[in-house]
């Protein structure tokens, strides 16, 4: 495991939901200071506080694992999926029709 890339995704995450440092950890039950260790990628949180950072930052496990471990197309699949819910029906129609189209394709193949 990348500590330092686990710890940029967890501070990405964090950013992207306008926390501070301090709101993040109290949120995890950590300290401010190992919480900051983490995000620099010093620290390798256990599973238990790995899945209260999840939590506390409402994204899944595998988003911050993300650059971490291979991906499979299931997970990469999720992501995906995750990316569009906040597009509108009719965009969410075109690349589902899209992906349809590259599938038929591949088929072929």
């Amino acid at each position: 495991m990348n500590a330092k890339s686990l710890g940029k995704n967890i501070q990405k995450y964090r950013l992207a939901r306008g926390m501070t440092q301090d709101a993040a950890a109290e949120k995890s039950g950590l300290s401010t200071n190992y919480f900051r260790q983490i995000e620099l990628g010093h620290k390798v949180p256990r599973l238990e506080t790995f899945l209260k950072i999840a939590d506390a930052l409402d994204v899944s496990t595998d988003l911050l694992f993300t650059g971490n471990i291979n991906r499979s197309p299931e997970i990469r699949g999720n992501e995906l999926l995750e990316k569009m819910a906040g597009l509108t029906n009719q965009q969410k129609e075109y690349i589902l029709d899209a992906v349809e189209t590259l599938v038929n394709g591949m088929k072929k193949l």
